[in-house]
């Protein structure tokens, strides 16, 4: 192949000096690690958060909800597990038509003080989070709990109100 008049051996000594003047700029003095100055600076050390027990709380249980949040097209169920000792674990699938879909699997912390539920991730799908993300930390007002139903309401204005029903121990999400 001819360019410009040139051989192909011009061209490809062209792409060699191309490739080499490449190389030489990519490569940093010294080897490929950078200068102190421009190194990465080290990660702050990981949030610590400890589950506070929550004795006698009425919130302790399970908790299987339904709702349609805005925007979704479909059910979305979910499962709470709170324990006495501060620990959750949370689930939910998404039904849409006659398939269902799961969606997350999270393990962390619960609260309840002042009508305040909040619920903060550690784990998703047995991964460690960013405690610091807000999408990890989730807060209710809880309007009504009883032995059989809690009644919760996101805080925003227009927060939708979600129904809990209290399941037994060992109850599982269902299939379909």
């Amino acid at each position: 192949m001819v360019v410009s008049g040139l051989g192909s051996t011009a061209l490809r000594g062209s792409a060699i000096a191309a490739l080499a003047l490449l190389a030489a700029c990519s490569t940093r003095p010294g080897g490929s690690k950078p200068p102190e100055s421009q190194a990465t600076p080290a990660r702050p050390a990981a949030q610590v958060v400890t589950c506070q027990p929550q004795p006698g709380s009425p919130l302790v249980g399970n908790w299987y909800a339904t709702s349609t949040p805005k925007g979704v097209s479909g059910q979305l169920q979910s499962l709470t597990r709170l324990r006495a000792d501060g620990t959750m674990r949370y689930e939910t699938q998404l039904k849409i038509g006659r398939k269902v879909r799961p969606a997350l699997q999270e393990t962390g912390c619960w609260t309840f003080a002042d009508g305040i539920y909040t619920l903060q991730t550690l784990k998703s799908y047995g991964d460690e989070v960013d405690v610091g993300d807000p999408i990890y930390k989730n807060t209710y007002r809880v309007e009504k709990v009883d032995a059989t139903r809690m009644i919760i309401r996101e805080p925003q204005k227009g927060g939708q109100a979600i129904t809990a029903r209290k399941m037994p121990d060992g109850y599982r999400m269902p299939d379909r």
